[in-house]
C-alpha cells in the first residue's frame, strides 16, 4: 500500500525529481529495481512545475531529501491508518495524508519574494487537489477508494527546510484494505 501511494504521487513532479531519489542506484530490497523502473516508463508530469518528490516520515530522511534539491518540490508524508467494522463486518480502512506543494527559498528573500513563493507554490498544490479528487471518483486506487470530502490546506512554514508552501490534509477510505475481513470467520 505505501508503494502504490508513492507510484501515484511519483506521477505529479517532473521524472528527474523523482528519479533523483533512488541515490543508491539498486538495492537487496526486491521492489527497488522495480519502482525504479516504474518512474523510468511514466510519462510526463502531470504538474510539471512541481521540480522534485519527497516522500517519508522519518523527520531525518525528509530534511536530508529536501537539503539536496532546489526548486519546488511535492512532499507526501503518510499518516496512521484506523479500521473500523460495522454490523455486517464490513470493514473501512481510513489513512491521514498530507500532500505539500513547497519551494527552497532564499535565507534573504524580503516578504514580497515569500508572498510571490506562497502564491505559486498554492497554485500548484490547487493543481494537484483538482486532478486527485478527478481520479478518486473516475479510477479505483487500492489505497485510495475515496477521498474524504472535507480537505484542509494550511501555510507549511519550514525554516529548518528554508522551505515556503501549502499542505493539503485529506484522509483516504477503502474497503478491507489489509484483507482482515476472513479473520472474523475463522
Amino acid at each position: 500500500m505505501i508503494l502504490e501511494l508513492f507510484k501515484y504521487f511519483a506521477r505529479y513532479p517532473r521524472k528527474e525529481g523523482v528519479l533523483s531519489m533512488f541515490a543508491n542506484g539498486s538495492s537487496t530490497f526486491a521492489p527497488y529495481e522495480g519502482l525504479m523502473e516504474y518512474v523510468h516508463g511514466l510519462s510526463g508530469a502531470l504538474v510539471p512545475e512541481i521540480e522534485s518528490y519527497v516522500f517519508g516520515q522519518s523527520y531525518e530522511d525528509v530534511k536530508k531529501r529536501i537539503d539536496s534539491i532546489t526548486g519546488s518540490f511535492l512532499f507526501v508524508d503518510f499518516g496512521e491508518i484506523t479500521s473500523s467494522r460495522d454490523t455486517r463486518n464490513s470493514i473501512t480502512d481510513r489513512q491521514k495524508i498530507a500532500i505539500t506543494v513547497a519551494m527552497k527559498v532564499s535565507d534573504i528573500a524580503d516578504t514580497v519574494e515569500i508572498a510571490i513563493v506562497s502564491d505559486i507554490t498554492l497554485s500548484m498544490l490547487s493543481s494537484v487537489r483538482r486532478q486527485l479528487i478527478r481520479e478518486s471518483r473516475s479510477r479505483r486506487e487500492l489505497w485510495m477508494e475515496s477521498i474524504s470530502a472535507d480537505h484542509e490546506i494550511i501555510p507549511f512554514v519550514a525554516p529548518e527546510f528554508k522551505s515556503i508552501g501549502w499542505t493539503l490534509l485529506f484522509s483516504t477510505s477503502s474497503a478491507d484494505l489489509f484483507g482482515v475481513k476472513p479473520s472474523f470467520r475463522e
